[in-house]
């Protein structure tokens, strides 16, 4: 039984201040699995931020009661930076104000290394302690001098110490659903019904250097060179927490035993909660299939669908209400171009010409929607 707290410093972005990344780790020793669990990449996103104060709590229980099997470790806040950003009172945690930014994209790749040491060394199939190491090696030369490329750099250097990746994140106004990658699909779909989570998009490569992503890269090199099973492989996925209000102690305790359903399954811990219900199997949609509808004009956004709710093709989903045009000025009308489901929303309800105002599951691949290109830095 060990906890352990950690504590590192970051460049600061004046004189005189700093920000700090802090990780408890807790080490059952029983098991070389390990996983890497955190919230806040998004700073503007608190949902998960309350999900790990839930976890913790458990964990700290199980620790004493010697049922932590594998190694955990839980970040509280992924995003010191931005968690400090406010723009005349609101939260703007979700792009780095210093240039624009989404803080979730253009993380460090290591593959093409990884790529490079595979024709120079020999290594053992399904050793994950050798893959770990090699990634580490990579990494050690690496520096970064500004804080948030710094905080990137330490995420994924902790992130690929570890055979689990889960990445706490929530949408706007949104239902409970997660992204992962095809290779993985068994272990999403575990993941997605120990939390109960109905929708589940799937992709090969999303690009734009997400954190998720940049921790899938070099094991796909693996993956696919033949030297990892999909059992070792390592998992990552995005959990999206519902949407930014949904923040209270209910919704929490209930995701975080989700989490600690799946670390079980994992062999990470020795945990049974009770189910209060059965979970419905998870419907998995293909993250090419996903469309963003945009706004055809500038007004109030009136829904006719709300989120969770199936859709058809060619379906009046929801109204744009014009406020400066003439008296009896119509409706613009939003319509699905997909048959699936309502997944997202806006929450502040006026919205621009060309801006989101959905996020559709679609059930099959749209023509516009390319490999490599699937992320929006909305």
């Amino acid at each position: 039984m060990s906890i352990q707290t950690e504590s590192i410093d970051l460049p600061g972005h004046a004189p005189g201040s700093t920000h700090q990344l802090i990780a408890h780790t807790f080490d059952g020793g029983k098991t070389q699995r390990s996983a890497y669990i955190q919230a806040g990449l998004h700073a503007d996103e608190h949902p998960g931020l309350l999900v790990i104060q839930h976890l913790l709590h458990a964990l700290v229980t199980l620790d004493r009661e010697d049922r932590v099997l594998g190694r955990i470790v839980v970040r509280p806040f992924a995003n010191p930076v931005g968690m400090g950003q406010k723009v005349f009172g609101m939260p703007a945690g979700r792009f780095n104000l210093e240039n624009g930014e989404n803080f979730n994209r253009h993380f460090p790749s290591i593959s093409n290394e990884v790529r490079n040491a595979l024709r120079e060394r020999t290594f053992t199939r399904n050793d994950t302690a050798a893959f770990k190491a090699l990634f580490a090696s990579v990494l050690e030369g690496r520096t970064a001098h500004d804080p948030v490329a710094a905080t990137k750099l330490h995420l994924l250097r902790e992130a690929l110490r570890h055979d689990i990746l889960l990445d706490l994140h929530c949408d706007t106004c949104a239902s409970l659903h997660l992204y992962s990658n095809r290779v993985q699909t068994r272990r999403a779909t575990r993941l997605a019904a120990a939390m109960h989570i109905e929708t589940v998009f799937l992709e090969d490569v999303a690009g734009g250097g997400p954190f998720d992503e940049t921790y899938a890269e070099p094991w796909r090199v693996l993956h696919e060179a033949g030297l990892v099973d999909e059992d070792h492989l390592g998992f990552c996925a995005s959990i999206e927490l519902r949407g930014q209000a949904d923040v209270n102690d209910e919704l929490a305790a209930r995701d975080a035993r989700g989490i600690l359903r799946f670390l079980a399954a994992e062999g990470l811990v020795d945990w049974s909660g009770e189910e209060t219900s059965i979970p419905a199997p998870p419907h998995i949609y293909p993250l090419e299939g996903a469309s963003h509808v945009p706004s055809p004009a500038t007004g109030i956004v009136v829904y006719h669908r709300n989120v969770g709710e199936t859709v058809t093709q060619g379906e009046l989903i929801a109204e744009i209400v014009p406020l400066d045009g003439k008296l009896y000025t119509a409706r613009h009308p939003v319509h699905s171009d997909v048959d699936g489901v309502m997944i997202v929303q806006q929450q502040f309800r006026l919205v621009r010409a060309g801006q989101r105002i959905a996020l559709l599951a679609g059930t099959e691949p749209l023509a516009h929607r390319k490999a490599g290109q699937l992320l929006h830095n909305f």
